[in-house]
Protein backbone atom coordinates (compact mmCIF):
# COMPACT_ATOMS: atom_id res chain seq x y z
CA UNK A 1 0.00 0.00 0.00
CA UNK A 2 1.06 3.47 -1.06
CA UNK A 3 1.14 5.83 2.17
CA UNK A 4 2.23 9.24 2.80
CA UNK A 5 3.73 10.99 5.23
CA UNK A 6 3.12 14.21 5.78
CA UNK A 7 6.10 16.56 8.78
CA UNK A 8 4.70 18.75 10.86
CA UNK A 9 7.34 21.06 12.72
CA UNK A 10 6.85 24.16 15.14
CA UNK A 11 8.29 27.55 13.81
CA UNK A 12 11.47 26.76 15.99
CA UNK A 13 12.88 23.32 14.42
CA UNK A 14 12.03 25.20 10.71
CA UNK A 15 13.87 27.59 11.68
CA UNK A 16 16.73 25.62 12.49
CA UNK A 17 16.99 25.75 8.20
CA UNK A 18 18.20 28.90 8.26
CA UNK A 19 20.97 28.47 11.57
CA UNK A 20 24.41 27.57 9.81
CA UNK A 21 25.82 26.67 13.13
CA UNK A 22 22.46 23.87 13.55
CA UNK A 23 21.74 23.19 10.30
CA UNK A 24 24.19 20.33 10.02
CA UNK A 25 22.69 18.41 13.14
CA UNK A 26 19.31 19.30 11.84
CA UNK A 27 19.20 18.07 8.92
CA UNK A 28 21.50 15.02 9.51
CA UNK A 29 18.69 13.75 11.12
CA UNK A 30 16.17 13.70 8.09
CA UNK A 31 18.74 12.74 5.94
CA UNK A 32 19.27 9.37 8.47
CA UNK A 33 15.52 9.19 8.36
CA UNK A 34 15.01 9.21 4.37
CA UNK A 35 18.38 7.25 4.13
CA UNK A 36 16.87 4.47 6.36
CA UNK A 37 13.80 4.32 4.34
CA UNK A 38 15.42 4.11 0.53
CA UNK A 39 18.10 1.37 2.46
CA UNK A 40 14.62 -0.39 3.23
CA UNK A 41 13.20 -0.45 -0.31
CA UNK A 42 10.20 1.22 0.97
CA UNK A 43 10.64 5.15 -0.38
CA UNK A 44 9.31 6.19 -3.45
CA UNK A 45 9.81 10.04 -2.65
CA UNK A 46 9.88 12.82 -1.06
CA UNK A 47 10.92 16.31 -0.07
CA UNK A 48 11.26 19.29 2.66
CA UNK A 49 8.86 22.17 1.61
CA UNK A 50 9.82 25.96 0.99
CA UNK A 51 8.55 27.79 4.09
CA UNK A 52 5.08 28.40 5.19
CA UNK A 53 5.83 32.24 4.30
CA UNK A 54 6.49 31.54 1.14
CA UNK A 55 2.84 29.45 0.90
CA UNK A 56 -0.09 30.94 -1.51
CA UNK A 57 -3.29 29.89 -0.75
CA UNK A 58 -5.81 29.52 -3.48
CA UNK A 59 -9.92 29.00 -2.98
CA UNK A 60 -12.67 29.20 -5.18
CA UNK A 61 -16.05 30.33 -3.76
CA UNK A 62 -18.97 30.84 -6.11
CA UNK A 63 -17.11 30.82 -9.11
CA UNK A 64 -14.34 33.36 -7.55
CA UNK A 65 -10.81 33.20 -7.62
CA UNK A 66 -8.98 33.92 -4.34
CA UNK A 67 -5.68 33.74 -4.17
CA UNK A 68 -3.66 34.62 -0.34
CA UNK A 69 -0.38 35.02 0.51
CA UNK A 70 -0.28 31.80 3.50
CA UNK A 71 -0.63 29.61 4.99
CA UNK A 72 -2.85 30.28 7.73
CA UNK A 73 -2.89 27.08 10.09
CA UNK A 74 -5.21 26.04 12.65
CA UNK A 75 -1.92 24.31 14.63
CA UNK A 76 1.35 26.59 15.17
CA UNK A 77 2.75 23.03 13.84
CA UNK A 78 3.87 23.95 9.81
CA UNK A 79 4.06 21.55 7.24
CA UNK A 80 7.68 20.88 6.81
CA UNK A 81 7.40 17.68 4.10
CA UNK A 82 6.52 14.86 2.88
CA UNK A 83 7.41 11.12 2.30
CA UNK A 84 5.24 8.64 -0.01
CA UNK A 85 6.79 5.28 1.05
CA UNK A 86 5.46 1.10 -0.41
CA UNK A 87 4.53 -0.31 3.17
CA UNK A 88 2.69 -3.51 3.30
CA UNK A 89 0.44 -2.41 5.46
CA UNK A 90 -0.62 0.64 8.11
CA UNK A 91 1.16 -0.60 10.84
CA UNK A 92 4.47 -0.92 9.40
CA UNK A 93 3.86 2.51 8.22
CA UNK A 94 2.75 3.66 11.59
CA UNK A 95 6.43 2.73 12.73
CA UNK A 96 8.04 4.15 9.92
CA UNK A 97 6.60 7.29 10.69
CA UNK A 98 7.18 7.54 14.68
CA UNK A 99 10.74 7.18 13.34
CA UNK A 100 10.75 10.82 11.60
CA UNK A 101 12.03 13.21 13.54
CA UNK A 102 9.41 15.90 13.20
CA UNK A 103 7.36 13.36 15.33
CA UNK A 104 9.59 14.17 18.54
CA UNK A 105 8.05 18.03 18.53
CA UNK A 106 5.38 18.29 15.97
CA UNK A 107 3.57 15.57 14.59
CA UNK A 108 3.53 13.11 11.32
CA UNK A 109 0.23 12.79 9.77
CA UNK A 110 -0.14 9.24 8.20
CA UNK A 111 -2.45 8.53 4.99
CA UNK A 112 -3.41 5.80 3.23
CA UNK A 113 -2.94 6.83 -0.90
CA UNK A 114 -6.62 5.42 -2.38
CA UNK A 115 -5.78 3.78 -5.55
CA UNK A 116 -8.49 4.76 -7.77
CA UNK A 117 -6.77 3.02 -10.82
CA UNK A 118 -4.53 6.65 -11.89
CA UNK A 119 -1.76 6.55 -9.16
CA UNK A 120 0.06 4.39 -11.28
Amino acid sequence: MKVMILAHEPPGDFALRDNKEKFDSYMGEWYAYSGSMRDAGIMLDGAALEPPSTATVVSVRNGVRKVEDGPFPDTKEQLGGFFIIDAPDMETAVEWASKCPAAKTGFVDVRAIPDYGQNG
